[in-house]
């Protein structure tokens, strides 16, 4: 057996979270004179770190330094940070991430990321923005969507959504596309703090259709592919809320009006249009209502499966 076929089998047992399989591969490796490469060790971290054995993980860069010449790479990096900050280790995160930046290698947007989210759930939203300005100006590199997304959502969990619509402007004007999933987190917290206005504006701005919020450049702002999910829930939530003439009614004239490509759901069209002609009555009954501020998760669409970096 080669190599790959053994690397390969590693990758299966880290993606499968059955690390208990290593030993026997590992010895495997051994009986046929195998030796492990810098993919074997920085898949085996990334198993240990997914199961959530962080500390296995360390132990195996540890071995990997003590019994090899091999160095740690940025992919092993980060998925030691991606451990940390999975489980909260934010001390251990801060010196792996300064132990990468003394060996010489240049962190990403991956690796920035990941420090945003860490930083994120440790309540350092400020210490987030300053390692962001930091960290692209000494490595010469614009954040790209994961990074802003994750500062706002750290905004909005510091409840700063102000500020978090101040992240959504910058991003515009760096030339960085938002997707449905960056508009998603910040309809979400519009309608947690009641912001009805707002929700109408930013969708408004993520169709590309007249009034929405000035991001000073619509065809940044404007997402070509839309989560007709998120639309639609949106749609019903601001109809719940009592905004149905206001705001749920003219949207949806105006996605009919630009014949914008949006499957609108006839439940969401016959609530909206109801309420619109009838008499308004708020009903908190959505999955955004302000008791669990959190949503079903049924607006994610394809960004959906994104994680949160």
């Amino acid at each position: 057996m080669s190599l790959i076929t053994f690397n390969t089998i590693i990758d299966a047992c880290a993606r499968t979270g059955r690390m208990d399989h290593l030993p026997k591969v590992m010895q495997d490796m051994k009986k046929h004179y195998v030796d492990p490469n810098i993919v074997t060790y920085s898949t085996i971290i990334k198993g240990f770190c997914q199961a959530g054995d962080v500390q296995g993980g360390f132990t195996v860069l540890k071995e990997m330094q003590q019994d090899t010449k091999l160095k740690p790479d940025e992919i092993m990096y980060n998925s030691l940070l991606d451990g940390c900050a999975r489980s909260n280790l934010f001390e251990e995160g801060q010196e792996l991430l300064k132990q990468m930046l003394e060996a010489g290698i240049a962190p990403s947007n991956f690796t920035l990321s990941i420090m945003v989210k860490m930083l994120n759930r440790a309540r350092k939203i400020e210490q987030a923005f300053d390692l962001v300005k930091e960290i692209t100006s000494q490595y010469k590199f614009k954040p790209n969507i994961h990074v802003y997304t994750n500062l706002m959502q750290g905004c909005i969990g510091n409840r700063q959504l102000g500020r978090a619509v101040t992240v959504l402007q910058t991003m515009v004007k760096e030339r960085v596309q938002p997707d449905m999933w960056t508009y998603g987190v910040l309809i979400r917290a519009s309608f947690y703090s009641d912001s009805y206005e707002q929700v109408g504006s930013l969708l408004r701005a993520a169709l590309g259709l007249p009034g929405g919020m000035d991001l000073g450049d619509s065809r940044t702002a404007t997402c070509y592919v839309v989560d007709h999910n998120l639309v639609n829930e949106t749609l019903m939530t601001l109809a719940e809320r009592g905004c149905t003439k206001s705001l749920a009614a003219p949207l949806l004239a105006d996605i009919k009006t630009h014949k914008l490509r949006v499957n609108i759901d006839p439940a969401v069209q016959r609530r909206v249009t109801m309420a619109a002609v009838g008499d308004e009555t708020p009903v908190v009954s959505s999955s955004w209502s302000k008791g669990n501020g959190k949503g079903n998760g049924k607006g994610k669409g394809k960004g959906g499966q994104r994680s949160s970096w």
